[in-house]
């Protein structure tokens, strides 16, 4: 039988990494697989490490199901051996332990209100499919140079005016190479979906040949041109599954939201000097401010 030893062995360090992070139950009505040191490992346990390596095909089953017992087994083994050195009383130990206590409390519990989350309904798909012709009715796959340069976005107004003075790509490279602005150029071919929103919201409106300019980070510009577009679109049927996904995500965003909101009006909460979040209002306010005295 042929496995690929590296990429299991490394889903097994995985799947046992995310089970450290669980609670394993003690319902004594569950099927125990394994006993270490009077710990119990259940059938649920190893059903749900497996589960998080993926579907294998029949020849892979029962060796996979085997490796990642032993794998649990080892776990149990190893955890045991650190609690008897004391490393489970390391500071820095205890705050990982925290966390990942905490963070799959957080899962558990936002799961729980996912549950009863009504899924979209064909009148919500319909609005999303009608809402983004750029990306289904109107699709179309673009053909892309990009330009990247390593300089600051402050600088971006200054680009776009040397763009309007070059009368192409090869006159703009030529400035750049006099300015000593490192960049990197490349040509690609992406449909409309693969794009980022702000980019796309820039060039789908756009001829070929033409060029835009934008920010992609505090020290970084692109320079990119339609060097050509070709029409691809989507029906409603089609872009179906992919639109309920979107509107779901979308949908969990906002209940998580509206949820952290809640528990932060419920909770008290108290920075020390120095780290309370700026609120946008009063910052606003501050710079006018001083743009007046």
């Amino acid at each position: 039988m042929n496995i690929r030893r590296a990429p299991l062995i490394a889903a097994l360090s995985l799947c046992v990494t995310l089970a450290a992070c669980e609670q394993p139950t003690s319902n004594t009505n569950e099927k125990i697989v394994a006993t270490v040191g009077g710990e119990l490992i259940t059938e649920n346990e190893l059903n749900q490490a497996l589960s998080r390596l993926g579907a294998r095909n029949e020849g892979e089953a029962a060796e996979v199901r085997s490796r990642v017992l032993e794998a649990l087994i080892d776990q149990r083994l190893v955890a045991e051996a650190a609690k008897s050195t004391g490393l489970d009383k390391q500071p820095d130990v205890v705050r990982a332990l925290q966390q990942m206590q905490r963070q799959v409390l957080f899962d558990a519990y936002m799961e729980r209100i996912y549950k009863d989350m009504p899924k979209p309904t064909d009148a919500e798909i319909k609005d999303y499919y009608s809402l983004h012709p750029e990306l289904f009715s109107a699709r179309k796959l673009y053909r892309i140079q990009e330009i990247e340069l390593r300089m600051p976005s402050a600088r971006l107004a200054e680009v776009e005016a040397r763009l309007k003075k070059d009368r192409n790509l090869t006159d703009f490279s030529d400035w750049l190479k006099a300015q000593e602005i490192e960049s990197k150029s490349g040509i690609g071919v992406k449909p409309a979906e693969q794009l980022p929103g702000v980019l796309l919201a820039q060039i789908k409106d756009m001829k070929d040949g033409q060029v835009t300019v934008l920010a992609t980070g505090p020290e970084s510009i692109s320079v990119l041109q339609v060097l050509g577009s070709q029409a691809q679109p989507v029906t409603l049927e089609q872009a179906r599954a992919a639109i309920k996904r979107v509107v779901q995500s979308t949908k969990r965003k906002t209940l998580l939201g509206t949820e952290l909101n809640k528990l932060r009006s419920q909770g008290k909460i108290e920075y020390a000097s120095g780290f309370a979040p700026v609120d946008p209002a009063s910052k606003a306010s501050a710079l006018t401010t001083q743009s007046g005295s």
